[in-house]
């Protein structure tokens, strides 16, 4: 390789003189390929290995020298191969974090749609202007927004929306892929002002008096004909699941629901059917005498319905009983990895200082 360097094609010398190292005896001894070959492993380990061989290879090359003096590399790179694992180790905490996050995502169905229904409809009870469907390259339809005029406490949830260098107003989007790469549309995510504020605003309606209340807490909706047997009714109740300290540990929506006949309540216990009633319907509209008769049938079967909520509730409960305490044991698992691993961190600092 260094003869290419050097006698290549161009070189203007007459004469080119190669010096190739040799030991004291005038060979290419073991000692010199013996360093050579603990260069290269160093070399693989740490990326560069002049720290190690420059004071030494006069020594090494007259002969006064018969091995290199790695202590000092080695120690370095012991130091290395620990934060390689700290590095892979947090990187592999991160993935799982993840794929937690998507999970969770999954279950409790947040997706972009979803959050924008919840800001739009939040708009509207709190007499704010709605967003306004915009068109940007690149993007699907219905997926970018621009943001109205602000007043009051709302108007917070403008900032950040102005672009840093063009001082061009940005319009947003819900859509994790559509931000994604791209400096021109604003991310609002669930730890937004925006959709904080709205959050904040749809649980106040809930547990707001009935003469002030803005939200309705029943809705009707539809499905094709052959879908279900009859008048079907869904409750969406909220479950928590607090710890002997009162702390939150577990928070989700559960959905229970059945048959809503003249004569009794059926309950549908497939859970992935109700909750398809829900995602396939669409809005309806009732005359005032039929929705007076499904109110009627309700309250004559509220019992029924929610022992039905309840015996759902429970039955969730005890698949999250088992996954809360498969997390204790992994959180206590991943604590004790870490303070023993800081353990042998420690202990090894001391014996190298001594």
């Amino acid at each position: 390789q260094r003869n290419g360097r050097i006698d290549r094609h161009g070189q203007r010398a007459s004469e080119v003189v190669i010096w190739h190292p040799v030991d004291a005896e005038g060979g290419h001894g073991d000692d010199i390929l013996r360093a050579l070959r603990k260069l290269d492993a160093m070399r693989a380990d740490m990326g560069s290995v002049n720290p190690v061989i420059a004071p030494q290879l006069p020594d090494l090359l007259e002969g006064r020298r018969r091995d290199l003096d790695t202590r000092q590399a080695e120690a370095r790179m012991e130091r290395s191969r620990r934060l390689v694992k700290v590095e892979r180790d947090l990187r592999d905490r991160v993935a799982k974090l993840h794929e937690r996050l998507n999970d969770t995502r999954r279950e409790q169905s947040l997706v972009p749609d979803h959050i924008e229904r919840a800001v739009r409809t939040a708009l509207r009870i709190a007499d704010k202007p709605d967003l306004e469907p915009v068109s940007l390259v690149g993007a699907p339809d219905g997926t970018v927004f621009r943001m109205p005029p602000m007043s009051g406490s709302w108007s917070r949830c403008l900032e950040g929306l102005e672009h840093p260098y063009t001082r061009k107003i940005r319009p947003i989007t819900f859509d994790h892929d559509v931000a994604k790469g791209r400096d021109d549309v604003v991310l609002v995510h669930l730890n937004h002002r925006l959709v904080q504020m709205s959050l904040r605003l749809l649980r106040a309606e809930i547990w707001a008096r009935d003469d002030v209340k803005k939200l309705h807490q029943v809705t009707v909706r539809s499905l094709p004909d052959g879908r279900i047997e009859g008048p079907a009714v869904v409750i969406v109740s909220r479950l928590v699941v607090t710890g002997g300290n009162h702390q939150r540990l577990h928070e989700e929506l559960t959905e229970a629901g059945g048959y809503l006949r003249d004569g009794n309540f059926r309950r549908e216990d497939r859970v992935t059917e109700v909750r398809r009633w829900l995602e396939d319907s669409k809005p309806a509209g009732l005359s005032a005498s039929t929705f007076d008769a499904l109110r009627t049938r309700f309250d004559k079967h509220r019992d029924a319905i929610l022992s039905a909520v309840e015996a759902r509730s429970k039955d969730r409960l005890r698949f999250l009983t088992n996954k809360i305490d498969a997390q204790k044991v992994k959180e206590i698992d991943d604590i004790r990895q870490v303070l023993d691993d800081l353990e042998h961190a420690l202990k090894t600092e001391l014996i190298a200082e001594r």
